[in-house]
């Protein structure tokens, strides 16, 4: 096989397990320990083992059973040569991209069902029934290539979802003909405010989904930075290169939850990181030497910066509050910006 289009099969495979490690449901975690076993000697070691890890934790017995051709003999092995950071990098840029194209196609759509909405409410005060001229085509034909979990979760909020709402509107106006004339009056009313709820909300909880993948991504990739590049080689001196601050809270954080009795499995200390402890910990001293041969000094400044900026926005779908499309593009845009520079 052409070398490149075998990176780009081992790119693809790893951005799958990675999205499918994102998801809460069992399925999907034991669809990436499948992947992890049958794909085990192309992937790279620095990514195999940290997934490895992350699923050895599960307690579903499922998953412990699909593991159990990697629990031979692995977990001994060391490699005395640190992993790169451009090795790293390379394992999670398929993934970044994979979460990056997902967020274009929601932001798209979003913008879609407002343009649609507004489209349909016009007809209406027209005096037309909304159906006409296959004005929402466009919509329907892009919703139906939304991934699964995409399409699907607007239906369960209790929020307004302008995708969800325009999905049920369209489903109801071809009715609008069939129904009783002195229904027909209440039907378009109900719609009409469907319609204007649409357009006076800028907040998509699909958002919260997209962007979960992709925080959880850009956090995964930069947690593994920090750790292999200043946690790993200087387990002795921490406290001279994360802050006090950050190494006590980190510590705590690590304390509280393996003294929980409901809690199980031991993690690293960088898994006790918050989203503004990596930028703290970027930010410290000449820490910005471990990782000069993806960044430059001001960018990796940029790279910081950025993060500490995306916290609100991880709070937020942390904590299931809808994001609004301003937010979601600032997510996006940042993104997109530092898979860029570490592309370079």
């Amino acid at each position: 096989m052409n070398p490149d289009n075998r990176n780009s099969q081992v790119q693809t495979i790893m951005a799958t397990i990675s999205s499918l490690m994102a998801s809460r449901r069992i399925e999907d975690k034991l669809r990436a320990a499948s992947l992890l076993v049958q794909y085990k000697k192309v992937l790279p070691s620095h990514f195999l083992d940290r997934i490895l890890e992350e699923l050895k934790k599960d307690t579903h017995t499922e998953i412990q059973e699909a593991l159990r051709p990697l629990l031979t003999s692995e977990e001994e092995e060391t490699s005395p040569v640190p992993v790169s950071n451009k090795e790293i990098i390379a394992g999670y840029s398929g993934s970044l991209e994979s979460a990056l194209k997902k967020a274009l196609d929601i932001a798209n759509i979003f913008d879609l069902s407002h343009v649609t909405a507004k489209a349909l409410r016009q007809q209406l005060l027209e005096g037309r029934n909304g159906s006409e001229n296959g004005l929402y085509s466009d919509f329907v034909q892009q919703k139906s290539r939304m991934t699964p979990e995409l399409a699907l979760f607007p239906q369960i909020s209790l929020k307004v979802s302008p995708i969800g709402a325009l999905s049920e509107v369209i489903r109801i106006i071809p009715e609008l003909s069939k129904k009783e004339k002195g229904k027909i009056q209440s039907e378009r009313k109900n719609i009409e405010t469907k319609l204007d709820e649409i357009l006076e909300t800028d907040q998509e909880i699909s958002f919260n989904i997209a962007g979960y993948e992709l925080l959880y991504t850009l956090e995964r990739m930069m947690r593994d930075l920090i750790h292999q590049r200043i946690i790993k080689p200087n387990m002795d001196n921490l406290q001279t290169k994360i802050p006090a601050d950050v190494l006590e809270g980190m510590k705590k954080r690590k304390e509280v939850e393996e003294n929980n009795p409901i809690s199980i499995g031991s993690y690293e200390l960088i898994e006790y990181c918050d989203f503004t402890d990596l930028k703290k910990i970027l930010e410290k001293g000449r820490n910005h030497e471990s990782f000069s041969d993806i960044f430059s000094f001001e960018e990796i400044k940029t790279v910081y910066s950025k993060l500490g900026e995306l916290d609100p926005i991880r709070k937020k779908i942390a904590h299931s509050r809808p994001l609004t499309r301003k937010e979601f593009e600032r997510l996006r845009l940042y993104a997109t910006d530092i898979l860029d520079r570490i592309k370079k």
